[in-house]
């Protein structure tokens, strides 16, 4: 038996279930668990996204057998106290404290309990094609995403995904995709691909008014601004239309990107991901770090 927690936003929780579909295809005798435990509490975002978004099928772990293997946690505080005083067991694999990637995650054998985000495309990389179908968005319903839509797959598009909102404070991911990221990862984008319409996604969409339009200068510049509360995963499925992106050190407009399926898509990001010394990027090998 394989369990793997799930907690955090959609980004997150996209890399937790891929990690559950990588498990699944290797041990396919063994039931493969999530764990959302986490979620009773959980005010941060919209409690677990993926079921209410993609069509997917799995098995929630229960009490009991979140037991077997791991600290059977009921809500996402007594997890935040517990996990930082109890030692890990024997069938916990956790994963370390830099987010590197970590190869056995794949190759362990008998009942395991995952704890981690497990940021990195080497976990699934292999079943793309099953992912990629796993995180097929549904269809627009409303004009102004299926106009917007028609336009970026029409033209030579490049999403730019500005993350301020709670990372203006938040100590692990504030002041690295700063102003002068933005500035020069755009020039770069104008020498490697050419736009011809930036597409911006933020939750400060007045900032980036303020602040990108000059930096996106003379090429036509859309603000998607209307993608709001449970609707926001709208936005990650008009960026991954756009044939190129620029993202923040978010999972969001990381997966904004790695589902874009244009073969000659440039793809810029930070080579910082995290406010920690040592601590891995998540960043495909094939995309632009800067």
């Amino acid at each position: 038996m394989k369990i793997v927690k799930v907690i955090g936003g959609l980004g997150n929780q996209m890399f937790q279930f891929a990690l559950h579909q990588a498990l699944q295809k290797r041990f396919p005798e063994e039931p493969v668990l999530l764990d959302l435990h986490c979620f009773n509490g959980y005010h941060k975002h919209r409690g677990f996204e993926i079921p209410k978004i993609f069509d997917v099928t799995y098995r929630e772990a229960n009490w009991k057998e979140v037991a077997k293997v791991a600290y059977p946690y009921p809500n996402f505080q007594s997890w935040r106290f517990g996990s930082r005083i109890l030692p890990v067991r024997k069938t916990m694999f956790k994963e370390s404290a830099d987010y590197a990637f970590e190869p056995t995650a794949l190759t362990h054998e008998g009942d395991v309990y995952y704890d981690g985000y497990w940021q990195h495309e080497e976990y699934f990389i292999d079943i793309r094609e099953d992912i990629l179908r796993t995180f097929t968005f549904p269809a627009f319903e409303d004009e102004r995403n299926q106009e917007t839509a028609r336009l970026v797959t029409s033209k030579n598009s490049c999403a730019i995904h500005v993350r301020r909102g709670d990372y203006t404070k938040d100590k692990l991911f504030c002041n690295i995709c700063d102003l002068n990221y933005y500035q020069t990862a755009i020039l770069r984008m104008k020498g490697a691909a050419i736009p011809e319409v930036f597409c911006v996604f933020s939750d400060d969409v007045s900032w980036c008014r303020k602040h990108i339009e000059i930096l996106t200068g003379q090429t036509k510049t859309i603000y998607v601004d209307w993608n709001t509360d449970k609707m926001s995963y709208q936005d990650m499925h008009l960026m991954s239309l756009c044939r190129h992106q620029i993202i923040a050190n978010s999972s969001f407009s990381w997966w904004g990107a790695w589902l874009n399926t244009n073969k000659e898509k440039v793809v810029i990001g930070p080579h910082k991901w995290w406010n920690i010394n040592g601590a891995h990027t998540p960043i495909s090998n094939s995309w632009v770090i800067i």
